[in-house]
């Protein structure tokens, strides 16, 4: 019997109890829930790459939560995540990074909270962070690294769910 397929999903910038960002993004008032429904749809051989920024608070529940599914999860740590990697490994975490890099789809993709700087070595560099904050409140920030192998992944523009990497690369149209 053939193994099913493993399917690699994105997802960042949660903020689970974050109530005032939530607020300030627009976010709906049951956006937690649309979150934990999406995650619901991931099956056991799946792998999630979580781009930080958990929630507020390094929540003990949360975490534990996020730790029972059975699929894989990655996180790459972002400013909200401030607990040590072993932290988040006890509490069912896969894998704990700053940041990582690999092949996939035929790409090196860098996966990081926020964006690098062009100078390292990616074809393409896969953030969160800025939301779906308009540029301009964040520009200084970005001033000396932004480049066009950057792309931002935004939980706001995408129904605060789960997305198959597979599938973002190509709405990115990404060039080969």
């Amino acid at each position: 019997m053939a193994k099913p397929k493993r399917k690699i999903w994105l997802i960042g910038d949660t903020h689970f109890n974050h109530d005032k960002l939530a607020q300030d993004l627009g976010r709906p008032s049951n956006y937690e829930t649309l979150i934990w429904q999406g995650l619901k749809k991931l099956g056991k051989n799946d792998v999630l790459i979580h781009l930080g920024d958990i929630c507020v608070g390094e929540d003990e529940k949360i975490n534990r939560r996020l730790g029972s599914f059975k699929f894989k999860k990655y996180l790459v740590r972002g400013n909200h995540d401030g607990k040590s990697n072993n932290w988040y490994l006890n509490r069912g975490w896969d894998f704990v990074c700053k940041e990582f890099k690999d092949k996939y789809f035929g790409y090196n993709i860098l996966f990081s909270h926020k964006p690098v700087p062009v100078e390292r070595d990616y074809d393409f560099n896969i953030h969160g962070h800025f939301h779906n904050i308009p540029a301009k409140y964040h520009e200084e920030d970005l001033v000396a690294i932004k480049n066009e192998r950057q792309i931002l992944f935004t939980l706001e523009d995408l129904d605060y769910k789960p997305v198959l990497l597979e599938d973002f690369i190509q709405e990115k149209s990404l060039p080969k």
